[in-house]
């Protein structure tokens, strides 16, 4: 729509097909609000109850989730235990490989950022399928900065692949009602989503293996798949075309309550919500040869880590009550 207006000759607005699908959009969106509203727990986000990184290549994408003990899973697993760290990966079909930009095919019509951000959906549809992530907060992080700039402002100045996916961004977000939280980690620090999504050659099971030997945790990885509608979504996005909205309305399995998970558990609110929030700047990036330690790599520290994703608020200024006399006694 931003697209169509800004295309406009005098007094005329083309109604083109991805215009008639954006009001589609909208006639949705009033009609679930309406029968779902917005909780606000849907809208500010806490202490991230899922920790994940992903990546993307000219072959594939894949990536690695935490879960907190906090979060209710939807399958029993028999081989490992209900939080271990998730593990995925999707091979692109063919036609998107050939379509990528590279210095051979620079008539190319996918650029790397594209498959990343794709690969960032389908990050989020790993979690959603396997977890209870309704009313909370997940951070999600990318070593691809225009990745994460257009999934921090959920908008993109494109009518190209971009712009499709963020669409899918909000369908898939509303539906599975997460708050999503997105954050850069740098090339040298994301060794896990980097190998999920480049070794295809191997099977199923020797991925796994590798991933267990490799990056050894507390609890063995559990490798999951993807649903077959999201995907196609994602597929046809990068296509540049747009899927009905049903596709993304994936219905997952019900949650299994275990233990302090489940409606018992107590979400962590900020203490005073309503501040002012706190002005961070954000400092120029410098990688290093000794940022890359394999122990930090460990879910024990990766679940520490959820203590430093707490809001920080800033305080408003004492004002003086509305009522009682005007004047000075």
């Amino acid at each position: 729509m931003q697209n169509a207006l800004s295309d406009t000759k005098k007094t005329r607005v083309a109604l083109t097909k991805g215009v008639h699908q954006a009001l589609d959009d909208f006639r949705w969106m009033h009609a679930n609000i309406t029968s779902r509203p917005t909780r606000i727990a849907e809208l500010v986000p806490l202490l991230a109850s899922a920790i994940g990184d992903h990546d993307a290549s000219g072959t594939g994408a894949g990536g690695v989730w935490f879960p907190h003990q906090t979060l209710d899973p939807r399958q029993e697993s028999t081989d490992v235990p209900s939080h271990a760290p998730l593990l995925w990966r999707f091979q692109w079909p063919e036609d998107i490989i050939k379509s990528l930009v590279t210095d051979k095919n620079p008539g190319g019509t996918i650029t790397n950022s594209d498959l990343e951000l794709a690969g960032g959906l389908l990050h989020l549809e790993a979690l959603c399928q396997h977890f209870d992530v309704h009313e909370r907060t997940v951070l999600s992080r990318t070593d691809n900065l225009a990745t994460l700039f257009w999934q921090r402002k959920g908008s993109a100045t494109t009518t190209k692949a971009p712009a499709h996916l963020l669409r899918l961004f909000g369908i898939h977000q509303r539906y599975h009602r997460y708050v999503p939280r997105h954050d850069y980690i740098s090339g040298i620090s994301n060794p896990m989503a980097d190998d999920a999504s480049c070794l295809f050659d191997m099977p199923d099971s020797n991925f796994l293996s590798y991933f267990n030997s490799t990056f050894p945790q507390v609890s063995s990885f559990r490798h999951v798949h993807l649903s077959p509608q999201v995907t196609s979504s994602v597929i046809s996005a990068l296509r540049r075309k747009t899927s009905k909205t049903e596709s993304l309305l994936v219905e997952p399995s019900p949650p299994i309550p275990t233990g302090k998970s489940g409606t018992s558990s107590r979400l962590t609110w900020a203490s005073t919500p309503y501040s002012k929030p706190s002005r961070t700047k954000y400092l120029s990036y410098k990688s290093s040869r000794e940022e890359f330690v394999p122990e930090n790599l460990l879910q024990t520290k990766l679940q520490s880590g959820l203590e430093r994703l707490k809001i920080t608020y800033g305080q408003l200024d004492r004002r003086s009550s509305p009522w009682g006399p005007k004047i000075h006694v």
